[in-house]
């Protein structure tokens, strides 16, 4: 029997974990069918973002629903299971559309992180998911007892399923032995956090195009585009205004948008503070560098790389990479993100469908978190032009504005 899985994601963070884990399961030849929707909202992405994060897949477009829609597909086309790919409340909101809309046969519910999963702050998520979530997919041996244990704080127990990030080279992988002669950077929205910080780390980085690297800033958006998290700071906008102060010209560092697999290759090495590009990159053997100079914690997401031998302050960086970069430990990749065992999420599905299908299931009548709450996301779905007004707002005191 082929299952038909639909996927739903409210950002472009969301919507690539969804899209390549649609593409991994289709993939793995055990007859599955996906589709990837998005639903309206403030976070929604641009084309642009829509185009990176379906590269690599057979995917070429995800439609831009409302809940009356959602509600509508989910109850014409019965899908087997759906995968809420979404930020907390909206992810709640997702949940309730398809099990109100389910009828006599409801879907199994699966959820999971789109990237790298810390505590404490990730696991808030557990919060808007422990009341309907069947199962949750997380991609390291370490997030598995992260989240059981999360899950088990408020009397759940939904399938843990162990995986890959699902936009990761498969095991095992060659170290190439290239030159590093191009340093591409990962940014984020939010870390490092302070203007001071995230000049400084340009600061840095152009003294890697000193040093004779190209260096490109891989952004994750272009101007007037939305992510996960909203990026009061753009590096963009820092350097424009700040390169002649810091002594170099424009050109030392480029800044590129697009999918991030199209900047590793042979040659080049990954440097960042959090991102999860930095596990793509060690997934095709890279050089790959985490920086250390505004802390390694948990706030900034990447305490996770502690004992990865990947760790590198900046003011070390040139001389590591012409050294042809830092080895990563082995152990560490195994116990974190890099595993070689993997969970299927099909048959995941499987097993589960004879349990949740039936009209009878006591999460068909789930109630919201925050009923307050759960209004204010549904607003936010089905009217978002009303927090259009407040983005553009936010844009134009980006542009005409000294940000501090």
């Amino acid at each position: 029997m082929t299952l038909r899985v639909l996927a739903v994601a409210d950002s472009e963070s969301f919507l690539k974990w969804a899209a390549t884990t649609l593409e991994r399961l289709a993939l793995d030849g055990t007859g599955v069918h996906g589709d990837v929707t998005l639903v309206k909202g403030p976070l929604e992405p641009s084309p642009a973002q829509v185009r990176a994060a379906l590269a690599g897949t057979r995917m070429t477009s995800a439609p831009v629903v409302s809940r009356q829609r959602l509600a509508r597909i989910v109850k014409d086309e019965q899908p087997d299971a759906v995968l809420v790919a979404a930020t907390g409340p909206v992810a709640e909101m997702i949940a309730l559309t398809v099990l109100r809309a389910a009828g006599d046969r409801r879907a199994v519910l699966l959820s999971g992180p789109p990237g790298v999963a810390m505590s404490p702050a990730a696991t808030t998520g557990v919060r808007w998911r422990y009341r309907w979530c069947d199962a949750y997919i997380v991609h390291s041996p370490r997030e598995a007892d992260l989240f059981t244990t999360a899950f088990e704080r408020y009397g759940s127990a939904p399938r843990i399923v162990l995986t890959r990030l699902p936009f990761l080279a498969e095991p095992p992988t060659t170290r190439p032995q290239a030159p590093v002669r191009r340093v591409v950077f990962a940014p984020q929205s939010i870390v490092p956090h302070t203007r001071s910080e995230r000049v400084a780390l340009l600061r840095g980085l152009a003294r890697l195009h000193d040093d004779g690297f190209e260096v490109v800033v891989k952004v994750r958006t272009s101007a007037g585009e939305q992510q996960t998290h909203h990026e009061a700071l753009p590096f963009e906008t820092l350097w424009r205004q700040e390169h002649g102060r810091l002594g170099h010209a424009r050109d030392a560092l480029r800044f590129e948008a697009g999918s991030m697999s199209d900047w590793l290759s042979p040659g080049t090495a990954l440097v960042t503070v959090s991102s999860t590009a930095a596990l793509e990159s060690l997934s095709l053997g890279l050089p790959t560098v985490v920086l250390p100079d505004f802390g390694v914690t948990p706030d900034l997401g990447n305490a996770v790389y502690e004992g990865s031998g990947c760790i590198v302050p900046l003011r070390e960086l040139g001389t590591v990479l012409r050294a042809g970069g830092p080895v990563p430990d082995p152990d560490w990749l195994a116990a974190n993100y890099l595993h070689d065992a993997a969970e299927s999420v099909t048959e995941t599905i499987r097993d589960l469908l004879p349990a949740v299908g039936g009209p009878a299931t006591p999460r068909g009548f789930v109630r919201p978190v925050s009923r307050a709450i759960a209004v204010y996301s549904a607003l936010k779905s089905d009217l978002p032009l009303l927090w259009y007004p407040a983005k553009w707002g936010r844009a134009l005191i980006g542009r005409f504005v000294r940000l501090h």
